[in-house]
């Protein structure tokens, strides 16, 4: 026998689990007269060995290169933990090792190796599922069916990083490899962070993904008290950079897991994803707190002349409803909300300015450039840069008003002997300049 769960609250793991014990082995059908049906892909082949079971997978991602790890995106179907060797296991067919992957100059490859695929962004923590030449275990083991992501987090203090990078990736993979569980589980490789920030946005953005909590690897397999932990449906990797100045040409196709992503959180919140405001409203971003900030600065990447901003505005469009807004002191179901309603955000650059995404269709988005003085990609010494402008170019809904920076007059230093002027400074804007931006998304969206 082999049981079956179906975790119902996997923070607690006690009185709170469906359990299904099934035989493990069940006979196939005999006989299928319609073409749709999974069993009709199947061959006689593996009528031999009905009564074992073995892993496999699929992926997407490069299948031709296996040193190409760092983005490859897998699930993996009957593959175990074992809880003695502390290790996932795949298991294949001990009669002639068939090849798992095909690579262009290795040849075909009958083991993963040590890197096949990564459990965070830019590659910080390479996993593979070591190759077992046998069945699966039918003794002391437990077949856990709901799907199930293997993860890790890398940004725990930055907002844009943790909505759009983080949670977002194991949206992303789930519509990629079309598994839609709305009660998957994430299990955290390693012990979780406590990084306030992490923990605030896990609460309010995970549970778009899934009601379940997440666990931690180790107590979450140790739980279930067996030799074995197994997974009907395992899914690893597929992590997508979006903060990276070389990918801007690299955004073909992205922009609709992006912008579901983003309908997903405005719904799970309670709002309307198409919502359109009725009347014009205008949020100007005071980024009163950063933990990036170092000590003795005046800010991080702020607007240095904030209040002189928000009276000229006030001065200038008085029948225009308008707000100066501290996002960091706002829920972020609140945020949503203000967002949706507006059409007009005046915000810094930086992980601040990735909520503008939640803005409703035709909004612009006037943000904050720096002055470069170290060159990067084709930005040279000398331009007005864009710091998160391969991320706003995802999201074609809304329109980005770049504030571009000419020279030193146009900035602070956030602290004496500051030289990054990417990181380290601050804007002032001259108003006439910004009326101009204002104006032009006035007379753009149409009421």
């Amino acid at each position: 026998m082999i049981i079956v769960i179906s975790p119902r609250s996997t923070d607690t793991l006690k009185g709170a689990m469906k359990i299904l014990a099934i035989p493990y082995s069940k006979e196939a059908p005999t006989s299928r007269n319609t073409s749709t049906t999974s069993f009709s892909i199947a061959t006689k082949y593996f009528d031999e060995s009905k009564r074992k079971r073995y892993s496999k997978f699929r992926c997407t991602g490069h299948e031709n290169n296996i040193d190409s790890w760092v983005q490859r995106l897998c699930v993996f179907n009957r593959i175990c933990y074992n809880t003695n060797l502390q290790r996932f296991e795949y298991f294949r067919r001990a009669h002639r090792k068939k090849p798992v992957f095909f690579d262009s100059a290795k040849g075909m490859l009958t083991d993963f190796g040590q890197k096949f695929l990564s459990l965070s962004i830019v590659g910080g923590v390479p996993w593979a599922p070591f190759v077992v030449d046998e069945a699966l275990p039918t003794k002391n083991v437990i077949l856990l069916n709901r799907l199930h992501t293997l993860w890790q987090i890398y940004f725990p203090n930055n907002v844009g990083h943790i909505l759009w990078e983080e949670f977002g990736m194991i949206h992303y993979s789930m519509e990629r490899m079309n598994e839609l569980d709305n009660r998957s589980v994430v299990m955290h490789a390693s012990p979780m962070s406590k990084d306030p920030l992490y923990l605030k946005y896990q609460e309010h953005v995970l549970s778009a993904i899934t009601p379940e909590k997440m666990v931690e690897l180790k107590p979450y397999i140790s739980s279930f008290n067996t030799s074995y932990v197994c997974f009907d449906k395992l899914m690893a990797g597929g992590m997508l950079r979006f903060f990276d100045p070389s990918l801007y040409d690299k955004n073909q196709g992205r922009e609709t897991l992006l912008y579901n992503w983003r309908s997903k959180l405005i719904k799970h919140h309670g709002f309307d994803p198409d919502f359109i405001p009725i009347k014009h409203h205008i949020i100007l971003t005071n980024k009163s707190h950063s933990l990036s900030a170092k000590s003795l600065s005046i800010g991080h990447r702020t607007i240095a002349n904030m209040k002189a901003v928000e009276e000229f505005i006030r001065k200038t469009y008085p029948t225009i409803s308008f707000e100066v807004v501290e996002w960091h002191k706002i829920p972020f179901p609140k945020q949503i909300e203000m967002l949706i309603h507006t059409t007009i955000l005046i915000t810094p650059s930086g992980g601040v300015s990735t909520r503008a995404p939640f803005l409703p269709r035709g909004a612009h988005a006037i943000i904050m450039d720096y002055y470069v003085l170290t060159p990067i990609q084709d930005v040279r010494r000398g331009y007005s840069g864009t710091l998160e402008g391969e991320f706003h170019n995802y999201f074609p809904h809304y329109i980005k008003d770049y504030y571009q920076i000419y020279g030193e007059q146009d900035f602070v230093w956030d602290y004496s002997g500051a030289s990054d002027s990417r990181n380290d400074a601050s804007i002032i804007i001259n108003m006439t300049r910004l009326s101009l931006l204002i104006e032009k998304a006035l007379e753009d969206i149409e009421l």
